[in-house]
């Protein structure tokens, strides 16, 4: 397949281009119709910021992003060991960077590859919109504002997980104030706290909110995740944030033990994406917020894979993780695979991945005779859903609230047990959206989960720390393939799972890096640049990251 992308022109990225009058024309027409509408609605751009192939898994993103850079750094995804393999692909950085500051979602086939729904355009000009309106009709978009802004602050985090301090707060001027002005970098302890802050706002409001009619209808007929459910909008929102006070924990425990407890003590207050207490037999699709491929989708990620090697098994996952305990997900996310020899395919006996520490020649002629990524899952999946939060998630991080801190609301061992079951049985819910199904694979039964959980590698024993370990590289097992990004920022932040990471004789990318430096756009026309242009390395930590 040969690669496709809508790029933006350098010069013509957002409000951060300053001082480009040749480029004003487009940027105007970015923000005053982000979402190339005659007369853009709050509802519709409500819609347009959730149709996010950041969030869907779709070639382009997987391909240049999450399987390229992020899942190399954390070894969710095999890869080559060729001399640069740790260098930042810039154009595909610029490319992420451009998604979040501008819309790209706006082609009518849904193969394209326009990844980013632009959610902090959109958000603007929604605010613009929601001040235009006369005050007797506000109370019908005012839903849409709130989810709205959830949404952002969700990317808005995801974000400073790669950069570190991003241009938020004064970002998106051309539509708030029809001014290009030249926007500060918020510094990212900034913008996480901003992220907490609203979003407890939001479980507040979401908690006492009753709609009108016009409302109920409208943000039911245009919320395509949550279906207008006020109460799953108020479970995703919580499980944010927990997500993101657990992240910032080992600087600011404080406020995330505060914080967690108060979550998990008033259940009924601030309810939880945690599956109900259902394991094996939970309902991801009734449960989880997930985003759905588009009707009219029918591309599948094997070239996402295989342009790149990645469709190879992973070593450290299936080798040191799985197969030690006959992990019950490893049909479900593997194939053994084999070599054709004069026409006649020979497949291996066993899984296997082969070594992440050989060299790229070794790797590269020997990946048939190893396992690789499995068809009917994952390559060949034409209907794998966008993960936006899950029931194992929650669990997980509500394991490690409770082991670190004792919490009253639950305990350690349940949620990790809890965890542990419903990441098997999501395992077997993505396996069961493709409707080809290229060999025959059955929900793992209960009892063989009981036996799984048996194994003194899964148990939930040992010291505080052995645990957490335990808690921590279940978590980035279950994250997956299609989220990457989630697992690159966990193990930056616990350092779990304990990979050997393979060093390259490089001298300038000999290990994987920290974060992502800031596209070429930044550095040229963001005077603001010169303000974090010292931290702007490789090297330099994201402030959660102090293990």
């Amino acid at each position: 397949m040969i690669m496709k992308k809508y790029l933006l022109h350098i010069s013509c990225v957002f409000a951060l281009a300053i001082g480009m009058s040749g480029c004003k024309k487009q940027l105007e027409e970015y923000y005053t119709n982000p979402d190339k509408t005659t007369n853009p609605t709050i509802e519709k751009l409500f819609s347009s910021m959730m149709d996010n192939n950041r969030v869907r898994p779709t070639y382009w993103d997987l391909r240049t992003l999450q399987f390229n850079q992020m899942g190399k750094y954390c070894q969710m995804t095999a890869y080559l060991n060729e001399l640069t393999t740790y260098s930042q692909i810039d154009d595909y950085i610029q490319n992420r960077w451009n998604d979040f500051y501008t819309p790209n979602n706006q082609g009518n086939n849904a193969n394209d590859a326009g990844s980013g729904s632009g959610p902090l355009a959109q958000y603007r000009t929604m605010q613009r919109l929601f001040k235009e309106l006369p005050i007797d009709e506000r109370p019908n978009m005012e839903v849409f504002m709130m989810a709205g802004r959830v949404l952002l602050l969700d990317q808005a985090a995801q974000m400073v997980d790669m950069f570190g301090d991003i241009p938020y707060s004064e970002a998106g001027s051309l539509d708030a104030t029809a001014t290009i002005s030249n926007p500060k970098f918020d510094s990212q302890q900034e913008v996480y706290d901003t992220v907490l802050t609203q979003l407890k706002e939001m479980a507040d409001w979401f908690a006492a909110a009753t709609l009108n009619t016009v409302a109920t209808s409208a943000f039911a007929n245009q919320d395509f995740v949550n279906h207008g459910s006020l109460t799953k909008w108020r479970k995703y929102i919580n499980s944010l944030r927990l997500r993101y006070l657990m992240r910032q924990s080992y600087v600011y425990e404080d406020r995330a033990k505060t914080e967690i407890q108060e979550i998990l003590a008033n259940p009924l207050q601030y309810p939880l994406v945690d599956g109900d207490g259902v394991g094996d037999n939970y309902s991801p699709v009734n449960t989880d917020v997930l985003v759905f491929q588009l009707t009219n989708y029918t591309n599948n990620l094997d070239n996402a894979f295989t342009e790149i090697k990645a469709q190879a098994a992973p070593d450290y996952m299936l080798n040191t993780v799985m197969l030690p305990v006959s992990d019950p997900r490893i049909p479900l996310m593997f194939d053994k695979f084999g070599v054709t020899i004069n026409k006649v395919f020979y497949p291996n006996a066993t899984y296997r991945a082969m070594s992440q520490q050989w060299t790229q020649v070794m790797q590269s002629d020997s990946i048939n005779y190893y396992s690789t990524i499995d068809s009917t899952t994952y390559r060949f999946n034409s209907h794998l859903p966008g993960i936006m939060m899950t029931a194992a998630e929650t669990n997980f991080l509500k394991a490690e609230a409770f082991e670190r801190w004792g919490l009253s609301g639950g305990t350690a061992a349940a949620s990790y047990n809890l965890a542990v079951r419903q990441a098997i049985a999501f395992s077997y819910y993505l396996h069961s959206t493709n409707t080809t199904q290229y060999e025959a694979v059955t929900q793992p039964s209960t009892a063989d989960v009981d036996a799984f959980m048996a194994k003194p590698a899964i148990a939930y024993s040992g010291t505080s720390d052995e645990k957490l370990g335990k808690i921590w590289t279940q978590k980035w097992l279950a994250y997956g393939f299609t989220q990457c990004g989630q697992a690159w920022a966990e193990y930056r932040r616990t350092k779990y799972p304990q990979i050997t990471v393979w060093q390259s004789t490089s001298s300038i990318y000999p290990l994987p890096p920290t974060r992502f430096t800031y596209p070429a756009s930044e550095k040229a026309y963001n005077t603001s640049y010169s303000s974090v242009q010292a931290n702007d390395t490789r090297t330099t930590k994201i402030f959660w990251d102090v293990k």
